[in-house]
Formats: structure tokens, C-alpha cells, sequence
């Protein structure tokens, strides 16, 4: 799969992520995601939508010769700890 057609998926599976965020906010908890502490998560899981493409790439090159049960759900894992992976990644450098 060429580099265009891996940025666009991640950032679909991203926009999956993030509607399926909202819509435990505001279906389950019954909470308006502008509000003060699910601000905050708004924001994180809004930035994880950009930073899931390199951190997604990078986590499933070191799990592709794991149990493919814990490698399926490192999709989720990349997307959860994106922001900070990519962050100490910059400082690193």
C-alpha cells in the first residue's frame, strides 16, 4: 500500500475513533464534550486524529509478530498514545 492511501485510512480510523468518543459522551455519559473535563479529552483525541500516522505505522511493524489478538487492538493502542508517543518522539530528536 503506497504512503497517500496509508495516511488517508489512518486518518479515517481516526475520524472513526473520534466519532465513537463523542458519541459515548453524549449518548452514555450524557455530558457535552465542551464542557470543562471532557474539554480537555476533546482536544487530546482531536490531535490523536493527525498523529495516528506515524505512531500506527511504527507500532505495527514492532506487533506484526505478535498474538494477533493483542496485535488487532494496537490500531487502538497508536490512536490512544499518539499524541504523547509523537511529542516525546520530537523531543528525542
Amino acid at each position: 500500500m503506497n504512503e497517500k492511501a496509508t495516511y488517508s485510512l489512518n486518518i479515517l480510523v481516526g475520524i472513526f475513533f473520534f466519532i465513537f468518543y463523542i458519541t459515548i459522551v453524549n449518548a452514555i455519559l450524557n455530558q457535552d464534550i465542551l464542557s470543562f473535563p471532557f474539554v480537555i479529552l476533546t482536544i487530546y483525541f482531536f490531535i490523536s486524529i493527525f498523529t495516528l500516522t506515524p505512531v500506527s505505522t511504527e507500532l505495527g511493524e514492532k506487533t506484526k509478530d505478535w498474538n494477533p489478538i493483542i496485535a488487532s487492538y494496537s490500531m487502538i493502542v497508536a490512536y490512544l498514545i499518539s499524541p504523547i508517543w509523537v511529542l516525546i518522539k520530537s523531543f528525542k530528536n
